[in-house]
């Protein structure tokens, strides 16, 4: 069975840090971008004593000579976007926050061998393209790999192996457990619990009865297994599934088929982690590097494969406009937000209940025999022509082809 292998890239110090990449000035200097509050500080700043969410005129009065800017929010949305391309020019799957990204390499161990070394490619180009450093932590669960990048950081890398998460994670601070934010930090203090080993002594019914379902979370959690979505700062900005042609191709049901089973992925993980989505867009890029993205938004938020391949097969026609071959199709879903309920509206008409069912259906076989274990829709197309394993198609990934 395959080992799931999950890379979670941090930008470090995002926001102060690019402001020190366009005014050279300010290297070595304590960086505050914010208005009242802290957003970002670089991290002389950080060693000063400051650290996000403070107040600025607090900041000030720990550090009278630290550098305060208000922040230009499209600038630095443009260096994390060239980033996160650099992450999707090595890893079929991204999902991507405001300075973070995960990067799921699963199913990947004959094109790369050692997670390693895309890892270490994307920190180079992410310094040399940008001139930002990013922090990686490679874990077999989102979780695992985030909390391993925190305790690299700054500019490090760090895997915790498959069996070693356990003794990994045992002895951090409660509050670095994802999830964990500075309330329920205080209320485990309170219970004089400081460290993640120390939360295994409450039961399962206690941590329900503290925090609610997020109790039951954490109670996975702090045992190293990943779950969905606890908070808020924990919903991805966008969820991209991509990948090139082994060959470039003009086939219309080779290209179809590979964007349908992008798709499915990618709704997938959506439903997994209890999301929801507005908008669908599909990028394709041709064999000579021209490249063409568009998307729209769908009458309602969903997470169903039928509505968002459906929406996909549209916007493909509408990317695909010149008569020459692909080399790359992706896929991104974007507007993405929490789920209050994972049960369908009152009035959703029965077309869309049929469709949830069976998306349900097909997962729950999945989960428990590989997401190989069935072929749907356009995805048969590469029955017998891919290589596959219990993690699904073995894709190219666009970096080997270049």
């Amino acid at each position: 069975m395959t080992v799931p292998v999950l890379l979670h890239v941090d930008i470090d110090a995002f926001l102060a840090s690019v402001e020190q990449v366009l005014n050279p000035q300010l290297v070595g200097k304590p960086v505050i971008v914010g208005a009242g509050v802290i957003a970002s500080c670089s991290y002389e700043g950080r060693r000063r004593g400051l650290k996000n969410a403070m107040r600025i005129r607090d900041a000030l009065r720990i550090c009278p000579d630290a550098i305060v800017l208000e922040g230009r929010a499209r600038i630095y949305r443009c260096f994390a976007e060239r980033i996160f391309d650099i992450c999707r020019d090595y890893a079929p799957a991204v999902e991507t926050y405001l300075d973070e990204a995960i990067c799921d390499f699963s199913g990947t161990a004959l094109l790369y061998g050692d997670p390693m070394k895309p890892a270490l490619a994307i920190r180079r180009r992410a310094r040399e393209e940008t001139g930002l450093a990013v922090t990686i932590g490679i874990g077999t669960n989102r979780m695992v790999a985030k909390m391993a990048s925190k305790a690299a950081k700054p500019d490090g890398l760090t895997r915790v192996l498959p069996g070693d998460e356990d003794e990994f994670i045992r002895a951090l601070p409660i509050q670095d457990l994802p999830g964990v934010g500075p309330r329920t930090a205080e209320l485990f203090s309170r219970m004089n619990i400081h460290t993640i080993g120390e939360l295994r002594a409450l039961s399962e019914d206690a941590l329900r009865v503290l925090l609610g379902k997020n109790g039951i979370f954490l109670y996975e959690r702090c045992r190293g297994r990943d779950t969905p979505i606890v908070c808020e700062r924990e919903v991805p900005k966008s969820i991209s599934r991509e990948t090139s042609f082994h060959q470039d191709t003009i086939d219309p049901a080779e290209i179809q088929g590979m964007l349908s089973y992008l798709c499915g992925r990618a709704t997938k993980t959506l439903r997994d982690l209890g999301l929801l989505a507005r908008t669908v867009g599909v990028k394709v890029r041709y064999s000579d590097g021209q490249s063409e993205a568009v998307s729209r938004s769908l009458p309602e938020p969903s997470a169903t494969d039928r509505e968002f391949q459906k929406a996909a097969g549209v916007l493909l026609r509408k990317a695909h406009a010149r008569r020459a071959s692909l080399h790359r199709v992706g896929i991104q879903i974007s507007g993405i937000f929490a789920s209050a309920s994972d049960q369908p509206g009152l009035f959703d008409p029965e077309e869309r209940r049929r469709w949830r069912r069976l998306d349900r259906c097909l997962d729950t076989v999945r989960d428990r025999f590989g997401y190989s274990s069935i072929v749907a829709g356009g995805a048969i197309e590469f029955l017998g022509q891919l290589r596959h394993d219990s993690h699904g198609y073995i894709l190219r990934t666009p970096s080997l082809t270049r």
